[in-house]
């Protein structure tokens, strides 16, 4: 839906740059005073400006009610998860709706919403969630001092990973946890 939207402020904005060449090519070829000539230009680029702001505002009016951050406050979760990230590992603490494992995994509703609460107790640290495919389906900042918090509905039952996606130092690479959703 976005490409559709892109296309058509594409082509609207191609339109006019055109026009507006068009115009400006017309009136440069006649042997009208320049200062005249300018002060047209001037008034056309004045138009020109006040479009592009409009559209540019009903841009913002027509997507922002969509975006997904707004949203995350009129979710409920089901299940509530303190995440710290510290030297090389992940360390979990279920609130709510969410349980350890024996071996140390974390297990999660399927369906249901879940919150991260996620911090950092050394340095920053990205914390991103992947599918057994690999693909990455959410990911927010692990920042010592800070709380973020993000939400996320795992629609299938399977193990997920969490990487680290921020280099903190030489045992980065190892820097992974395992989520078991049912």
């Amino acid at each position: 839906m976005i490409s559709i939207y892109a296309g058509i402020t594409a082509l609207i904005g191609m339109f006019l740059i055109f026009a507006i060449g068009l115009f400006v090519l017309s009136r440069s070829s006649s042997d009208g005073d320049a200062g005249q000539v300018r002060h047209n230009v001037y008034r056309i680029r004045r138009y020109w400006m006040a479009g592009l702001v409009a559209v540019l505002v009903g841009v913002l009016a027509a997507t922002l009610p969509r975006a997904p951050n707004l949203r995350a406050a009129e979710v409920h979760p089901q299940a509530v998860v303190k995440v710290t990230g510290q030297m090389w590992q992940w360390s979990f603490t279920p609130v709510s709706g969410a349980r350890l494992a024996p071996d140390g995994t974390l297990v999660l509703p399927a369906g249901k919403p879940v919150e991260f609460l996620v911090t950092a107790s050394d340095v920053n640290h990205g914390f991103g969630i992947y599918d057994s495919a690999g693909t990455m389906l959410t990911q927010v900042q692990a920042m010592p001092g800070y709380t973020n918090r993000l939400i996320y509905t795992f629609r299938k039952p399977g193990t997920y990973t969490v990487l680290c996606l921020e280099y903190c130092g030489v045992g980065h690479q190892v820097m992974t946890a395992r989520m078991k959703v049912l």
